[in-house]
């Protein structure tokens, strides 16, 4: 089976329809397909509201995740300087399907559909400041769990990472490809890191959203937790050359060269794991993102 493939696919049509039955003050809804991610498919609704529906069990479970952690940001007032989903609709489970959830909309195109890589080169200050101030929240008044994940342990993840860049070679030009596995049979192996700072968690350029060609938003809280803050300072190494990112890490604060080769880490991973997922989907914005992602992060 494709790790991809949906488990419970939601159609525009069957969206359309629960949404009206369940919330009938938004009638006559109008609708319109956003897009589909890793877990879950994402309808607008009324130019106003984007729905998600969770693909897949992994998707309920970041669904809970994201709707706890966007939860509390509201109630802490947080303002990161971009803009982030705010909870509105909550629908039970009906049968065999997962429970979904409506969120204030944010106005724009996924950054992977941007033709150039570098864009966020403008907003490195931003998001250092943004990330500075997320990681400066209460941890005690996050609703978030740790990371159970261990998403920073290259002694778990270094037999997969090796199995998902093997799995990714045809889509990699090969000095790029023995440059990856280079890093990875180079790989010191180390147990997770602890970590408690509230975290977006997965901090990617499918995640992100722009408008007029600058960044306006960060979504797909999925993955929130509380953790290092090398797993979203990865975005650093992912999406920035080393000059830029040394604007990023400025902004950001001061932080040890341990926690930078943790973010090198997870950006090298994440962006191979975006190779895979283009491949295997024939996503040419994607692999094109996840590419140039690779090639920074890895300088």
């Amino acid at each position: 089976m494709n790790p991809w493939e949906a488990t419970h696919p939601v159609s525009l049509e069957k969206a359309k329809d629960k949404i009206e039955r369940a919330f009938p003050h938004l009638k006559p809804i109008r609708i319109q397909a956003c897009g589909t991610g890793f877990d879950h498919t994402v309808y607008e609704v009324n130019s106003a509201y984007v729905f998600r529906f969770p693909r897949r069990q992994l998707g309920y479970e970041a669904m809970q995740y994201e709707n706890r952690m966007l939860g509390s940001l509201v109630k802490l007032n947080f303002d990161g300087g971009f803009q982030y989903p705010k909870p509105v609709f909550y629908k039970e489970a009906e049968g065999d399907d997962y429970p979904y959830v409506g969120f204030t909309t944010i106005k724009g195109n996924v950054l992977t559909e941007e033709t150039d890589t570098d864009l966020l080169h403008q907003h490195a200050g931003e998001l250092g400041v943004f990330l500075k101030q997320l990681h400066a929240l209460p941890a005690d008044q996050i609703d978030a769990d740790t990371d159970h994940l261990h998403r920073l342990s290259s002694k778990r993840r270094k037999k997969h990472f090796y199995d998902i860049a093997q799995e990714s070679s045809a889509a990699i030009p090969e000095p790029l490809f023995e440059k990856l596995l280079h890093y990875i049979e180079q790989l010191e192996e180390w147990e997770n890191p602890t970590g408690n700072v509230p975290l977006h968690g997965d901090l990617h350029p499918k995640n992100m959203i722009v408008q007029g060609g600058r960044l306006t938003g960060i979504i797909d809280w999925g993955d929130a937790h509380i953790g290092h803050p090398a797993v979203d300072l990865s975005i650093g190494y992912a999406c920035m050359t080393p000059a830029v990112r040394s604007v990023f890490f400025e902004n950001y604060g001061e932080i040890d060269e341990r926690t930078k080769e943790l973010a090198r880490f997870k950006a090298v991973f994440i962006m191979t794991v975006l190779v895979r997922y283009a491949k295997n989907t024939q996503d040419e914005d994607v692999l094109r993102w996840g590419l140039a992602g690779l090639k920074k992060s890895l300088r």
